[in-house]
Order: structure tokens, then sequence, then C-alpha cells
């Protein structure tokens, strides 16, 4: 019977770096959304991207092979009027840290199974809907058993 696990999947990744306290150090728990931020959310913060799936079958498995990207945003640092740390910088701190809570993690889905999380590379450019700010994008691939 096939299963489509993009659902569980977004839950456990979500979890997972929610619970991650070198995250949460750069981007509060409440700062780290699904696909749809808040309104006017609150900088720095993450963004689980658009996934896609495909079907896992075996005689014994049954499960979806996701592919994701997580997206963070963030401006310069400041203290003041004195940058702490520019936003390029400070955006490609929050991925690695991002890419360092789900490589090679394997939490348990909601509703049963686990997911198999790996890095699978990353990139960091200008947001281009805010001229100081950057945006970090880490790749994984995961796969999620669910029998």
């Amino acid at each position: 019977m096939a299963s489509d696990a993009l659902l569980p999947a977004r839950r456990a990744i979500l979890a997972t770096l929610k619970a991650d306290l070198a995250v949460t150090e750069l981007v509060p728990a409440s700062s780290i959304y699904p696909q749809v931020a808040a309104p006017s959310p609150t900088w720095p913060f993450i963004i689980y991207g658009s996934p896609s799936g495909l079907p896992i079958r075996s005689a014994c498995v049954d499960g979806t092979e996701v592919t994701v990207a997580i997206h963070s945003f963030a401006r310069a640092r400041m203290v003041g009027s004195q940058m702490m740390e520019t936003a390029e910088d400070h955006a490609a701190r929050i991925g690695a840290a991002v890419a360092r809570a789900l490589d090679g993690k394997r939490p348990e889905l909601p509703g049963g199974g686990y997911l198999r999380i790996s890095y699978r590379g990353s990139q960091l450019l200008i947001d281009g809907a805010e001229a100081d700010a950057f945006h970090h994008i880490v790749n994984f691939r995961c796969r999620a058993i669910t029998s």
C-alpha cells in the first residue's frame, strides 16, 4: 500500500530544527516556519521549502523519498548602530547550523516509522526581496520509511 509521507516528514524536520540548540541560538523556534511564514516575520527566520516525493516500494518497505530545501533569511546582526556580523555571514552561519542539525539524523515520524536525512548541498545568495539581506538554502534528501 503506497503512502505519501510529505506531511510527516515536514513535521519531523521542523521538530528536529526547533529542538536543536545551535539552530535556536541563532533563530528562535517561533521563527522556524513551514512553507508560509508569519506576515512580516521577525528576522532572522527559517522556512521549510516546497518538498517533492517519490514512492519507495519494496517487498517489506513502504515510504517516500523526499527532496526538500530549508531556507534561512538573515540581515546584518547589529548591536545599537554597530554591525557585529554582515548579513552574508549571518545567513551562512544559520545555514551551516541547519545542515549540521539535520544531516545524518533519523527522527521518528508522527504516526510511525522514521526519516533518514542526508545533506545534499547548499547555496548562499543575496535575498532579491530585501537589498540588505541574505538567503541561505540547504538541500536535503530524506527517506521516510512508514512500514
